[in-house]
């Protein structure tokens, strides 16, 4: 399993798991210098820091990618481009902030099975088939439907049999892991959110 993060701007904390590969994402590169990373790559359009601080960027990425500052991207979006090749990508610091960033973040996240996004009091993740959904210190689990989906969810306060979902349902939220573990299958896609009270 072969694993990249992804530091943007309103990173504050930084999951402490090993990364084959580190991208900061424009200001989330000042960040990892901050907390004395080596960054495998630096892109944005870096904006948002001074020509001093984007010497120091450099000085601490390997590669550097300019973006420019009129596109139809956001700095997320396009370094999600160089990671194609991961089997697992956490995006930290994309949650919070500018509500439409937040929302394009959240939507990469739904787009792509691999990616999650990650901050001190939520874990956000989409899932297709069977997966166990370890506790992890969270204390909220919370379901979205992508799509129409049916749902089986056991080990928790309030379990689902064969419930079927779709994008409209907005009741599955705030359920909790009864041990340390749940047991989800989907048919179809979901959006699962974990997460604590900040």
């Amino acid at each position: 399993m072969v694993k990249a993060l992804l530091v943007a701007s309103l990173a504050k904390h930084i999951p402490t798991d090993h990364f084959d590969f580190v991208i900061g994402v424009d200001r989330g590169a000042l960040i990892c210098v901050q907390k004395g990373m080596i960054m495998d790559l630096a892109i944005g359009d870096f904006d948002s820091v001074s020509k001093e601080e984007l010497e120091i960027i450099g000085l601490h990425s390997k590669k550097i990618v300019m973006l420019d500052v009129i596109k139809d991207v956001t700095d997320s979006q396009a370094a999600m481009a160089y990671v194609e090749s991961f089997d697992e990508v956490v995006l930290c610091g994309g949650l919070g902030g500018r509500i439409d960033h937040q929302l394009i973040n959240i939507g990469l996240v739904r787009n792509d099975i691999r990616l999650s996004l990650w901050d001190e009091n939520h874990l956000m993740y989409t899932v297709i088939g069977d997966k166990i959904i370890k506790k992890a210190g969270y204390r909220y689990l919370s379901l979205f439907a992508c799509e129409s989906s049916i749902v089986h969810l056991s080990g928790v306060k309030y379990p689902l049999n064969s419930r079927s979902i779709n994008e409209d349902d907005l009741y599955l939220v705030s359920n909790e892991i009864i041990e340390e573990e749940a047991y989800l299958s989907v048919k179809g896609k979901v959006l699962i959110i974990q997460s604590n009270d900040a």
